[in-house]
């Protein structure tokens, strides 16, 4: 049976948008509106963390801070035994503030400054995932000049395409992310030879919003020889980091699908790693976090051209740049809908740039002016993500 994240419930004159696993009542939430609300449902990730958690080789579960790094939602996973995967030392200390310990989180991140990387070495951080030679002589300088051993992942570029978005896929052969394989086994030998590194981890990731699972089998069959081959150089080495990367389908709401792209993950990993001795991370953000918010806004001006209608809202690019950025859908629907007719609008927000644009030609129910509507599946890559151009206010974010 489909599982909807977002319902309408009909009383005596209107329909009425319901949110989440909470079934939250979205009109509550702009009863005394004074700017955009982002109203997030803690059950939607309680949910999505045991589906993952469930698969029994799994090591530890690193939920990615990039996504959404606020603090009650990182309190949450925390509490749920997950770790942290960061990529600056501002992420970490906001990790640390939400309950996480040192040796909770692996730090990535393709340009790592000294500095981050001293105070990571400095704090005793479980695993720093190097992506570059350059980066393994600046760890290795510090480690020397401390008098303290590190522990090293390497992330390696399987050079697959995770037929995903250009601007998201990151493990080809020439994307800024990772060593290529030559680059590699340099480094393992590297490693090897310098008494204050030792290699721990290979990792290896993909991309985001993936959606075809079966690229990450693809993944495992150059990476496990590649493994065997740098534990040969570095015996240390014992953990597996699978990366993250799995995608949702913003066009469609639905939790069991959500779900059933899980479990075809987990049964490639089942399948390929069954007789592969490792201790498996996997590093998941958005696939945990996207589906629990929604941002809520106000229509502010109708406007008609000859060609279009215009839904101008208070929300724009910088509270929600995905749109903005790479094009990315997101379900525009209104808090109230009156009737079942649908008009065709282009969904723009205040912000002095054309580019301002949440949805262009998309049929919607029709609202008037100072109607509400609900933006969705902002709980990643959202607030995360806004700017303060046109000194705009960000969006108040509201745990449920």
């Amino acid at each position: 049976m489909s599982r909807k994240l977002l319902n309408y419930k009909k009383n005596e004159q209107y329909s009425e948008l319901f949110f989440g696993l909470s079934d939250i009542r979205l009109s509550d939430y702009v009863k005394n509106y004074s700017g955009p609300v982002i109203v997030y449902d803690l059950e939607v990730i309680r949910e999505r963390v045991r589906w993952v958690q469930r698969w029994p080789q799994l090591g530890k579960l690193h939920y990615a801070v990039k996504a959404n790094f606020n603090l009650e939602i990182l309190k949450l996973l925390k509490s749920l035994n997950c770790g942290a995967d960061v990529v600056s030392v501002g992420e970490i200390k906001r990790a640390f503030a939400a309950g996480f310990l040192p040796q909770d989180i692996i730090f990535s991140g393709v340009g790592k400054s000294r500095e981050e990387l001293k105070w990571a070495i400095e704090n005793n951080i479980y695993q720093i995932n190097a992506e570059s030679l350059s980066e393994i002589r600046k760890i290795s300088e510090i480690a020397k000049k401390i008098g303290k051993k590190v522990q090293l992942g390497l992330r390696i570029n399987p050079e697959i395409d995770a037929e995903t978005h250009p601007s998201i896929s990151t493990a080809l052969k020439d994307s800024k992310f990772g060593l290529d394989f030559d680059s590699g086994r340099s480094a393992a030998q590297m490693i090897s030879e310098d008494r204050f590194l030792e290699l721990k981890a290979l990792s290896f990731h993909l991309g985001s919003q993936i959606m075809n699972t079966q690229v990450f089998e693809k993944a495992l069959s150059v990476m496990k020889p590649y493994y065997k081959s740098i534990q040969a150089v570095c015996p240390e080495l014992e953990r597996f980091d699978l990366g993250g990367g799995i995608g949702i389908d913003y066009q469609d709401a639905d939790n069991d699908t959500d779900r059933e792209r899980w479990q075809n993950l987990q049964s490639v990993f089942e399948r390929d790693l069954k007789d592969f001795k490792a201790f498996y991370l996997l590093e998941i953000g958005r696939f945990l976090v996207a589906r629990s918010g929604v941002l809520l806004s106000r229509v502010e001006i109708l406007k008609e051209t000859s060609t279009k209608k215009f839904m101008i809202l208070d929300v724009g690019m910088t509270h929600i740049m995905r749109p903005a950025l790479y094009g990315a859908y997101h379900h525009i629907l209104p808090l109230v809908k009156r009737s079942e007719e649908l008009y065709r609008y282009d969904v723009v927000g205040p912000i002095c740039e054309s580019t301002d644009v949440l949805a262009e030609g998309r049929n919607i129910s029709p609202v008037q002016e100072e109607d509400f509507v609900a933006i969705c599946d902002v709980g990643a890559y959202g607030s995360v993500m806004a700017s303060r151009y046109n000194l705009r206010d960000e969006a108040t974010e509201v745990v449920i």
